[in-house]
């Protein structure tokens, strides 16, 4: 029996990352490896797994507590959150030099901006200027299933 021929899109999928063409399954006749291969043993269903897909370092990026009915946020004088894809709901990890606000948080809904990143109201910062917290990344959270692989071009476990 012979198998149908199938689209390319039924193998192979983007990276949502940086636009490299990935293997979702294996294409016959090819020896390209799958991009992606769960590691699942014989868990049917695997534990996820936290990974941290960094996103944004910088040096220009304060910390504002939350005062009153305003939530705490992250302020960036570089104002480059936006081209860097941050969105509402995202689980943000925060690593910084000085080490005070270092901490995973939620960002609100409706809250990114070029300049500016509200977090989730039950989430808080201490008060850090850009210069105190030194150089500081954004990374965000992923939980994906023993992920032994990412996209083979840039590195992400984020790839799909």
């Amino acid at each position: 029996m012979v198998d149908s021929i199938k689209d390319r899109d039924f193998y192979t999928y983007r990276c949502k990352v940086c636009g490299h063409e990935c293997r979702l399954r294996h294409i016959p006749g090819s020896s390209v490896p799958l991009t992606k291969k769960g590691n699942y043993g014989s868990n049917g269903t695997p534990t996820p797994s936290a990974f941290a897909d960094e996103m944004y370092e910088a040096a220009t990026i304060s910390f504002t507590a939350a005062s009153g009915d305003d939530p705490a946020y992250l302020s960036d004088s570089e104002n480059r959150f936006g081209e860097k894809h941050f969105s509402d709901g995202m689980t943000l990890r925060v690593e910084t030099t000085s080490g005070t606000n270092d901490n995973d948080y939620t960002i609100g809904d409706r809250a990114v901006t070029r300049g500016k990143i509200e977090l989730s109201s039950a989430d808080s910062l201490t008060t850090e200027d850009a210069a105190t917290a030194g150089t500081v990344t954004l990374s965000r959270v992923i939980y994906e299933a023993s992920i032994t692989s990412g996209c083979p071009f840039c590195g992400s476990k984020a790839s799909r």
